[in-house]
């Protein structure tokens, strides 16, 4: 594991936008090539997901964090160290379809593509029941991102949970599908799906554009996280996914739907951190909250755009910071 001598005094927050590549560069990329790499097998036996840890030497606690639709744990470097720098173990995988994980769709690679939206609760279920770091202490929290959220939410109304405390990212609890209303999209899904069209990218979506500008992005403000990722993604092409599938988009309204209106709620302390300019997610109602789970705490960031902890130091700080004393408390 990374020495501690490269970490000693460096308080969160340490990596400003204005000084983000060169800190990146000595720091956190050091620490993510120091990580233990790992597969592990999917629920049903199909894949292995390609996952990584990291073991702190004296950890008060072990954080799950489950990312994103077309995401990998590659692009969450600067978040492994900033959680790693405050004493916890850190672990994360890539979803089936995703990431270093194998993809599903032979034919277009950059395709996100699911039959079943509840094997990634599955998968999950099986990570946390197998997977975790051995020895120190057992307290173990999740860390969950927009798709991930419904991921999260859909293995915490199924399966039994040892977390003791949730955080949810902009959680994909209801999907903007503006122009159109839910339900007309959900019909447009269910005739591609019967024309065998499952597999092609939904309407509107494509491979990445690897010059897209930052002007363009709808995922956040931080110019210097937004080239970040964009090197990753230009870096490992082949974890690189451009949109979802019709099939994807089919099942994931069907899950969010099906998350809003399942029991049991989540009892699982919960905080929810809401972006108030959030193209991919729309917010939902308290009212919406209080069927979901027991008492869930929220936080909105009205200034923030989709990737809350990927923002302008000061949106992501406010996150990180409420996402910490709700782990501690």
């Amino acid at each position: 594991m990374i020495g501690f001598a490269l970490l000693a005094g460096i308080p969160l927050g340490a990596i400003p936008e204005k000084d983000y590549s060169q800190i990146c560069a000595s720091k956190v990329n050091p620490f993510m090539s120091s990580g233990e790499r790992f597969s592990f097998l999917s629920a049903d036996g199909a894949t292995r997901l390609q996952a990584i840890r990291f073991l702190h030497p004296d950890a008060k606690g072990t954080i799950v964090v489950v990312n994103g639709s077309t995401e990998s744990w590659l692009k969450y470097g600067e978040l492994f160290y900033d959680l790693y720098l405050q004493g916890y173990n850190i672990t994360s995988y890539d979803h089936r379809g995703q990431g270093l994980s194998p993809h599903l769709v032979p034919s277009n690679h950059q395709i996100d593509q699911i039959d079943d939206f509840s094997l990634y609760a599955a998968d999950l279920n099986k990570f946390v029941r197998n997977e975790m770091p051995r020895g120190g202490s057992q307290k173990i929290y999740l860390l969950a991102h927009s798709m991930g959220g419904a991921v999260a939410i859909d293995y915490l109304q199924r399966y039994p949970s040892p977390f003791r405390a949730v955080v949810l990212s902009a959680p994909m609890i209801r999907i903007n599908t503006a122009p159109y209303p839910e339900w007309l999209t959900r019909l447009v899904m269910q005739l591609l799906h019967v024309a065998g069209l499952g597999n092609h990218y939904a309407p509107g979506k494509h491979d990445r554009d690897p010059n897209e500008a930052f002007e363009a992005n709808k995922i956040t403000s931080s110019k210097a996280r937004w080239q970040a990722i964009n090197c990753i993604w230009d870096a490992y092409p082949e974890a690189v996914l451009g949109g979802p599938s019709n099939e994807w988009v089919k099942q994931a309204l069907g899950q969010t739907y099906k998350i809003r209106k399942q029991a049991p709620a989540v009892r699982t302390p919960t905080l929810i951190l809401q972006a108030g300019d959030d193209s991919f997610v729309i917010n939902p109602s308290s009212a919406e909250l209080q069927c979901i789970f027991i008492s869930p705490k929220t936080l909105f960031l009205k200034d923030s755009k989709h990737e809350i902890l990927m923002e302008k130091d000061p949106i992501r700080d406010a996150a990180m910071k409420a996402t910490l004393n709700f782990f501690s408390n």
